[in-house]
């Protein structure tokens, strides 16, 4: 559903030099509608887009499978993520630290902050994620395009590639105290 774009009395969209031309549209997305982005026992749903905001901020539903490393701890040069619980829990770090998110929690990582989230836990997890500016979902349609060709996520190498075109690049990795620690293998087997 589309909202009108202007209201009688209603003051003007803003289009000062500084603060650019502003969306003169509203919407409402429905809880399955919006642009899929789908990846090994993770999906994404674009709900509010680049082209929604001149570029200002991207809205994400996110649904991550059990189990689910996530992204590679990285660093982004050119946008701040907000992460909103929905359901279940994640296990984020940030900076050098580390938490696991549940239902109601959110989570910042400004820009030029290491950062990274997965599920390690047994059940699924659903949240919402804010980018602004907008532009790192066309990195997650670059990720879907290989996984839907190849069955697979990328390698580090490639990972690594796709992340420089959106001006972001892997941090180094760091111990997660709270980590549940490897199975143990019998020596006797």
């Amino acid at each position: 559903m589309t909202f009108n774009a202007h209201t009688p009395n209603a003051p003007t969209p803003d289009e000062s030099p500084s603060a650019g031309p502003q969306p003169v549209q509203g919407f409402a997305r429905g809880r399955d509608e919006g642009r899929r982005i789908d990846l090994p026992n993770w999906s994404m749903l674009v709900k509010v887009a680049a082209g929604d905001t001149l570029g200002r901020l991207t809205v994400l539903e996110g649904r991550m499978g059990p189990r689910q490393p996530g992204p590679l701890p990285h660093v982004h040069e050119g946008h701040d993520e907000t992460f909103v619980l929905v359901e279940g829990r994640l296990r984020f770090r940030v900076g050098n630290g580390f938490h696991t998110a549940v239902a109601g929690e959110t989570v910042f990582a400004g820009r030029r902050l290491a950062h990274g989230f997965g599920n390690p836990f047994d059940e699924p997890a659903r949240y919402i994620a804010i980018l602004t500016p907008s532009g790192y979902e066309d990195y997650f349609d670059e990720v879907a395009e290989h996984a839907a060709r190849t069955g697979s996520l990328p390698g580090e190498a490639l990972t690594r590639e796709l992340m420089a075109r959106h001006r972001t690049v892997l941090a180094p990795p760091l111990p997660d105290p709270g980590a549940a620690p490897p199975p143990e293998v019998d020596a006797g087997s």
